[in-house]
């Protein structure tokens, strides 16, 4: 059933308030700022596409980054499973007891500085530099719900099963169930190979086109062709060989044959959801904070910032989105946020509307307010006086 598109608005703003009201840090409750106001901030800056230093209203950029350099990754990732773990709960109740693709890959966030900084990793080149902070992300990719489920970075190459043992564990607490998992080639070795059969997992990865590759295109007779009990370094696996457009190319997979058997191509179709994340990327960009920090932790967490930001938008048109008619743009999740926020500094830049709008029975700045109210103490600036 079809929510009041007015609805939107307040439900767009309770979410907002969700995730700034996150017990992230530890602050003293003397404290001038609480976490509320560390986060709004990241939340402001990220809706703007802009810069903590640019945004900061109530703390300081010198008293976010302080704060913020007391996180550690296992903080950020506890903050991003408790935002994912709530929504996800929606998507279940959308698509009801359907089985879901699921890519994982890594993305880039390109650096130009030092490239012996804690958190940088070696990388293809792109945008005139080698180097990078690294992460991994894993995105439910169904036709309507581009959805991402975690991110995490990546401190150490060649680690790539023990990122994908997180990612299984992590779809296992959340209860979802998985139809496949497409993963880039970057994954086509044999631990994560290994990993995968072990849970039991079914999977499509680009073949590595090696010389064990050319080997087996110049034996076949014709394409479609299928090498059964294809062996990457000593873990058996099926080879499916492909012809599109005089080009040959390849997937090793665990799929039953009966699935394909008709139709080989069907798995080029299946793949192609994976570029799903692709999109995912382009709009979770629109939400991405500048920095120019060298904190591998911080910016971690500026990233989570923007994925949760973008997951807020697959929310709202889950939720409101049936019709596609009332389906909304980021730019204008992104104009009621910054709406929000606007009226949120407002009202607190006046403590006499505070009182006013209680005691005159103003329902709906009532309503906005217990939006925004956090459940930080009283003499946090993010908390009404």
């Amino acid at each position: 059933m079809l929510k009041e598109d007015g609805d939107k608005i307040p439900a767009v703003l309770q979410q907002a308030r969700k995730l700034a009201g996150y017990d992230l840090l530890k602050i003293g409750k003397n404290a001038i700022y609480g976490c509320f106001d560390i986060i709004q901030t990241a939340i402001e800056a990220a809706v703007a596409a802009s810069s903590i230093e640019a945004k900061a209203k109530s703390a300081d950029a010198d008293t976010v980054f302080y704060h913020l350099g007391k996180l550690s990754v296992e903080m950020i990732e506890t903050l991003l499973k408790s935002q994912v773990c709530r929504a996800v709960k929606l998507v279940k109740r959308r698509f009801g007891d359907r089985k879901f693709a699921v890519a994982i890959d890594y993305t880039d966030e390109m650096f130009y500085g030092d490239e012996k900084t804690d958190g940088i990793v070696g990388t293809k080149h792109k945008k005139g530099s080698n180097y990078a902070f690294k992460y991994l992300t894993v995105n439910i990719v169904t036709n309507g719900c581009r959805f991402f489920l975690f991110a995490y970075p990546v401190f150490q190459r060649g680690k790539n099963w023990l990122y994908v043992e997180k990612t299984l564990d992590l779809l296992e607490e959340l209860g979802l169930k998985v139809h496949v998992l497409l993963l880039d080639r970057e994954f086509n070795e044999s631990k994560t190979l290994d990993l995968l059969q072990e849970r039991n997992y079914r999977f499509i990865i680009p073949a590595v086109q090696n010389s064990k590759f050319g080997r087996l295109k110049k034996t076949a007779e014709r394409f479609p062709a299928i090498a059964r009990c294809w062996e990457v370094a000593g873990v058996e696996t099926t080879m499916i060989m492909l012809e599109e457009d005089g080009h040959i190319y390849g997937y090793v997979t665990n799929l039953p044959e009966d699935f394909y058997k008709n139709d080989v191509y069907v798995l080029s179709e299946l793949y192609s959801k994976r570029w799903g994340i692709e999109t995912a990327h382009r709009v979770e960009d629109d939400f991405r904070i500048y920095t120019t920090t060298k904190n591998g932790v911080a910016r971690y967490f500026f990233f989570v910032i923007s994925v949760l930001l973008y997951n807020l938008w697959v929310w709202v048109n889950l939720n409101f989105g049936a019709d596609p008619h009332t389906r909304i743009k980021v730019e204008e999740l992104k104009q009621l946020l910054t709406k929000g926020f606007e009226d949120f500094w407002r009202w607190l830049s006046s403590p006499e509307r505070w009182f006013s709008m209680f005691s005159l029975g103003n329902s709906k700045g009532a309503q906005f307010a217990c939006f925004w109210l956090p459940a930080t103490p009283a003499g946090s600036a993010g908390a009404p006086p």
